[in-house]
């Protein structure tokens, strides 16, 4: 799966306004937001996707992942007041998702601030763009549209832009990363606005990426904690040292041994053994090959735990290495994400299945074993032996 070659956006723009008329038809209010007099111009928003997303199955549903920037190009704020995806061959379809008020809330944010500002994060700044952290259910049995576009209410406008194609082909089918149970599906995929994998957008070299964007940090949990005795001991974490897989026949294309574990903590409780750079924010890692222009990254292993070098052909259930607290780790567990780049953090985190677990705990309660999907965020998983 390749990044897209261009972006896909649709830019409504005519001249800008001069500043000196904008008081004429804006009025800043107590409450932060905007009123605004009815305006012979068109609304001054970008809507852009940069990404083409696929769906993966999982739970009953198919789900698509990706993002929709919205980038204000007047000199007033601009208030969104609701999102409907639309297939875009068919309009006048029912939205197959909407989002508004508290919903919309959830999936936005503006660039340079937090997830958590007190300020509404649907009022697009002048000058500014506003995230929407897009995710789209469609239901087991039907059509997974060929091609999305977004429906876009802002102030008293309504415009349907940002069209995005939807890959199509198949996904790849993996094994598992490691064995066992009581396996937590942490910061997985998910839409919470506190999943620090999905808002997680990064800047390499004039490049917007998303890596993590399906990421799932791999920890064992049982009866509510990841950890038996000291919480402050490494050693003391469940998943400390467990042996890690490969998940396909696959070519080891870059490793990095050698980092320290951390000593556990969170938060302000956080002392990294080393300063966290770029260079060893994931520690110690193996990336492996999987073919297709698709990676899967192995971060946080054990320093000397790796079994394998740059070069090796390894077979899918081989034994790679263990589960460490290396580089940007809180405690122990393994950082799993499949993108399409060879490098840590500048790919495009892309979608995939697993051949086969058992859901021991998820949201809904629907337990038992699961074939060909991805589990979600906050479930709890079975690998067996």
């Amino acid at each position: 799966m390749k990044t897209p070659s261009s972006v896909l956006s649709f830019v409504l723009m005519i001249a800008l306004l001069g500043t000196a008329q904008c008081p004429a038809w804006a009025q800043t209010l107590k409450t932060g937001q905007v009123k605004k007099a009815a305006s012979p111009w068109p609304i001054q928003i970008r809507a852009q996707v940069s990404y083409e997303p696929a769906a993966f199955p999982s739970e009953g549903n198919r789900h698509l992942f990706y993002e929709v920037y919205l980038t204000n190009f007047s000199s007033i704020p601009v208030a969104l007041n609701s999102v409907e995806v639309v297939d875009a061959t068919e309009p006048k379809a029912s939205p197959l998702a909407h989002f508004t008020g508290r919903t919309l809330d959830a999936i936005a944010q503006i660039i340079g601030r937090s997830s958590d500002d007190a300020d509404s994060q649907h009022l697009i700044p002048a000058g500014g763009t506003l995230v929407l952290f897009m995710e789209v259910k469609v239901p087991d049995g039907s059509r997974v549209p060929r091609q999305l576009a977004h429906r876009l209410s802002l102030d008293d406008t309504v415009i349907t832009t940002a069209a995005v194609q939807i890959r199509n082909g198949p996904i790849k089918v993996l094994g598992r990363p490691v064995t066992g149970g009581a396996w937590l599906v942490a910061d997985g995929p998910g839409n919470d606005p506190d999943n620090h994998h999905r808002r997680g957008l990064f800047m390499f070299d004039g490049s917007l990426t998303d890596s993590r964007r399906l990421a799932i940090d791999w920890k064992i949990v049982e009866n509510g904690k990841s950890y038996k005795g000291d919480e402050h001991a490494t050693a003391s974490y469940l998943a400390y040292g467990k042996p890690l897989l490969a998940i396909a026949d696959a070519v080891v294309v870059r490793i990095s041994d050698g980092h320290p574990d951390n000593p556990p903590g969170h938060g302000a409780d956080f002392h990294p053994s080393v300063p966290i750079t770029i260079n060893n924010v994931g520690g110690n890692y193996v990336i492996l090959d999987l073919g297709d222009g698709q990676y899967a990254h192995y971060f946080h292993m054990r320093a000397g735990s790796l079994r394998v070098k740059v070069g090796d052909h390894v077979r899918l259930g081989q034994l790679i290495g263990a589960i460490g607290s290396s580089g940007d780790a809180r405690e122990p567990h393994v950082h799993l994400e499949i993108t399409n780049a060879a490098e840590p953090l500048r790919g495009e985190g892309i979608p995939y299945v697993i051949d086969h677990y058992s859901v021991l705990t998820s949201r809904t309660g629907e337990c038992g074993p699961r074939d060909h999907q991805l589990p979600l965020d906050g479930m709890t998983i079975d690998f067996g032996r």
